[in-house]
């Protein structure tokens, strides 16, 4: 279960909160959500936009997946800096990524719902 209070966790993205659907709110469909120390391979920043939906039995918008960035990415002019980045970011995605990704939908779908156009 996610703590929104436990720093080594989610942390809950700092936006301006749309309208309110029940118990969700409603948020644009390119909202970005940004969780402090969240990537697993370097402790950076870590950036999440939906880029696909779901309705939910309400018929109201969920994530589905997601785009994702580090904010330790290099430049991509910087061939040898941005090789080296990705090995380190690319380790084992089914055990160091995969976990962190789900828990971040997990975390987005159980508190938003997006307005998709």
């Amino acid at each position: 279960m996610i703590e929104e209070k436990n720093i080594n966790e989610l942390q809950k993205p700092a936006f301006l909160v749309g309208a309110v659907s029940g118990s969700f709110s409603i948020v644009p469909e390119d909202k970005e959500f940004k969780f402090e120390k969240l990537c697993p391979y370097c402790n950076g920043d870590l950036t999440y936009r939906c880029n696909g939906w779901e309705q939910d039995d309400n018929g109201l918008w969920m994530a589905d997946s997601f785009d994702m960035e580090c904010s330790t990415e290099p430049d991509m002019e910087d061939e040898d800096e941005w090789e080296e980045w990705m090995q380190q970011h690319s380790d084992m995605p089914y055990v160091n990524q995969l976990p962190v990704d789900e828990k971040v939908k997990r975390y987005i779908n159980g508190k938003y719902r997006f307005d998709v156009k």
